[in-house]
């Protein structure tokens, strides 16, 4: 309460878009909260979601002191206060109560519902071992085993406290593999396929270095892993890919950043030392790259708003924004093929496996088992595959922030100064550089799934929003942190509530009303409940930056520049681009063999969570 140095203000004026009008603006230690003169309605702004703020000189027509707020769910507000000292203490206020020092500040750790939801097993939706168990680890016929290595999280600090490991592989040997491998994040599992058998793995890069190091413990375990099923792949498909499975080493670098880190130490396999596999570099671009196509593509939208014009899309395109999200599609559609047509296992790394990596191993599984795509199942996917495998949710998200978001127009005497003057000016800060948008490229790419894939799909795009939403809002403590351990060591899960709670209490206003739960059955897909996603087909998700699809969208700009975009083509003038799902035969990289292949589907009439390992 220190930090307050103002509490209320009357007669403020507020502005978004067309919206004109007057209220009092009220600070409270965890939001700022806006209410109108006619009492109708408030308007709630948590210090977290909170992007940039800026200060400016007092207007010269109404005399008011304007105070802009952009937040990172892509709203802008406008308010205009009558008195000096009052735009300063607003301004000071807001600063001190967003800048905090630490997460245990954040407004999670102080909300409490204005009733109680009606689910509250959110802290227990993703159980490791029935998870995993789901898909037959644990059985004596597994190949696969649970380790307790990592239970006090000495071994990885960064891991969950239960890892999956080939059945063969000693506690002894993962010890000393972990010394191979970057932050210790060895080689450990993330599916198994419930058809083959074949397995996605995820790790961090190898420290190979200038002297190309390697580890014989390393080879061994990846070893175990690729040799955890041994399918026989239908004679049609031999002439594609061989006569046995090759295994995938996936790099999702680019070629050249993965060479470069030899440098420091790390680097890629020397496929030398690898038996039975190759390895593939998706060229999937790093954090830093990724934040400035967004700032980019924010600020040609920010800028027509502020001109009152119209969004010109090769304007967007320049921010090389659906070119990112086509490669993780790309990528990920490879893995998928991998692992679903040629029972091949996959080992997926970039440079310490909790960015990139996470976005493929999600976006692949998700396609792969259709349990994912329910509203549980999706819940189960992200606490598995991005809370427990510990994403930098904290430094991502910038959760913790800093003064220098700050921009005090009135004390600089730069009263005119522009947005992108302000965009650049707060993304070229040293202290951002940790800050960039992998969860929300994630939820791009399943948005892109829902889009091509209407049916199949148990949530909506609203679910999707408001992830998107509460992933920066620090009301519940499911994205809190850095990893599992971090959250233990602030007790999340007994002082805050999970997100999930909120969603499940209020299912009904996510769920989507196209879904078919039999469509998995049908003789006609071809492909056992697999999406194969269509990296041509994507759209910019005008939904989560409060446009329509339209202003975004616009297929009929007359000077659409060639490149990338020009590759783009759209199915149908619909919002959902794609009707039917493809079937196998239609992945042109499959050669002719592939046509001949017929795939038994599964049946899933007892099962009504669409669980395809719980009838094989």
């Amino acid at each position: 309460m220190d930090f307050l140095k103002i509490t209320k203000v009357e007669n403020v004026t507020f502005e978004k878009g067309q919206i004109k009008t007057i209220g009092t603006l009220h600070l409270t230690t965890h939001q700022i909260i806006f209410r109108h003169a006619d009492r109708k309605g408030e308007l709630w702004i948590p210090y977290p979601i909170i992007h940039t703020v800026e200060r400016r000189l007092c207007t010269t027509d109404s005399k008011l002191w304007p105070l802009t707020i952009r937040c990172r769910d892509f709203k802008t507000y406008s308010f205009f206060i009558q008195l000096e000292q009052d735009s300063t203490d607003v301004f000071d206020t807001i600063q001190k109560l967003t800048c905090i020092e630490s997460i245990s500040q954040v407004y999670a750790f102080d909300y409490k519902p204005e009733k109680e939801f009606s689910s509250s097993d959110g802290w227990s939706i993703y159980n490791v071992f029935q998870e995993y168990g789901r898909m037959g680890v644990g059985i004596p016929t597994s190949s696969w085993r649970f380790s307790s290595v990592n239970q006090d999280y000495t071994f990885c600090e960064t891991y969950p406290h239960t890892l999956v490991v080939p059945a063969k592989i000693s506690d002894n040997v993962l010890n000393h593999a972990s010394k191979f491998r970057s932050k210790n994040r060895i080689p450990v599992l993330s599916y198994l396929h419930w058809q083959n058998k074949a397995s996605i793995t995820r790790s961090s890069q190898p420290m190979v270095g200038l002297k190309k190091n390697r580890s014989i413990q390393d080879e061994k375990l990846i070893e175990a892993i690729f040799q955890s099923n041994d399918p026989t792949l239908p004679p049609g498909l031999q002439s594609v890919f061989g006569s046995t499975q090759t295994n995938l080493i996936v790099d999702a670098r680019p070629t050249a950043n993965a060479i470069a880190n030899a440098a420091i130490g790390a680097g890629t396999e020397n496929m030398e030392n690898y038996k039975n596999c190759d390895r593939k570099f998706m060229g999937i671009d790093n954090i830093h790259v990724m934040r400035e196509s967004l700032a980019k593509l924010v600020e040609v939208m920010q800028t027509a708003d502020a001109q009152c014009l119209p969004i010109k899309k090769q304007n967007l395109d320049r921010s090389n924004w659906l070119k990112h999200i086509a490669s993780l599609l790309e990528s990920s559609l490879i893995i998928i093929k991998n692992v679903h047509i040629a029972s091949s296992h996959v080992l997926i790394h970039c440079s310490d496996g909790w960015d990139r990596t996470a976005q493929l191993t999600s976006i692949s599984i998700l396609c792969l088992d259709p349990y994912y795509r329910t509203f549980r199942g999706f819940q189960v996917l992200v606490e598995k595959e991005w809370v427990s495998f510990g994403h930098k949710f904290t430094e991502r998200s910038g959760h913790l922030s800093d003064e220098k978001y700050f921009i005090n127009s009135v004390n600089t005497n730069a009263a005119n100064t522009a947005f992108n003057t302000v965009q650049s000016k707060f993304y070229n800060q040293p202290h951002v550089r940790e800050i960039s948008p992998v969860f929300q490229q994630f939820l791009d790419c399943v948005f892109q799934l829902l889009t091509q894939f209407p049916t199949r799909f148990e949530f909506n795009e609203k679910f999707l929003i408001e992830l998107h939403y509460h992933c920066y809002s620090c009301q519940f403590g499911t994205f809190l942190c850095n990893s599992e351990k971090e959250r233990m060591d602030y007790n999340v899960t007994a002082e805050t509530y999970s997100v999930w709670d909120y969603f499940n209490s209020n299912k009904s206003e996510f769920l989507n009303p196209l879904f078919d739960g039999g469509a998995e059955d049908k003789e006609d897909m071809g492909n056992n409940g697999v999406l194969l996603p269509d990296e041509k087909n994507i759209k910019y998700w005008a939904g989560l930056f409060n446009k329509k699809d339209e202003e975004l969208n616009n297929n009929n700009n007359n000077d659409e520049t060639e490149g990338f975009t020009a590759r783009i083509r759209w199915k149908s003038d619909s919002p959902i681009s794609r009707t039917n799902s493809p079937g196998i035969s239609d992945a042109d990289t499959l050669k002719e063999g592939l046509q001949t292949i017929s795939f038994k589907p599964v049946n899933y009439d007892d099962n009504p969570d669409i669980d395809p390992w719980k009838n094989k």
